[in-house]
């Protein structure tokens, strides 16, 4: 038996890798210039592996518009 099979030896080694992984998330993430990020870029950053940022504008725009359509519509057929 090796000490690389030390189930505390592992659970210490994993306490360490959380830690780490921890005090990366808690610094606040700067952008080229040193000023750190706003918040809501971190929620782009989960996805921006998969979703190209041309994507995501075409999704803010057609919401935006079907919200517009939707109000007006609604005070054009409204009661009065």
């Amino acid at each position: 038996m090796g000490m690389f099979n030390d189930p505390a030896r592992q659970a210490r080694a994993r306490m360490e890798q959380a830690e780490q992984a921890a005090r990366r998330e808690a610094e606040p993430q700067t952008d080229g210039d040193g000023k750190p990020r706003p918040r809501r870029y971190k929620l782009y950053d989960r996805i921006a592996d998969r979703v190209p940022l041309s994507a995501v504008n075409g999704i803010i725009v057609a919401v935006s518009l079907l919200l517009v359509i939707a109000l007006v519509y609604g005070i054009a057929t409204g009661n009065r």
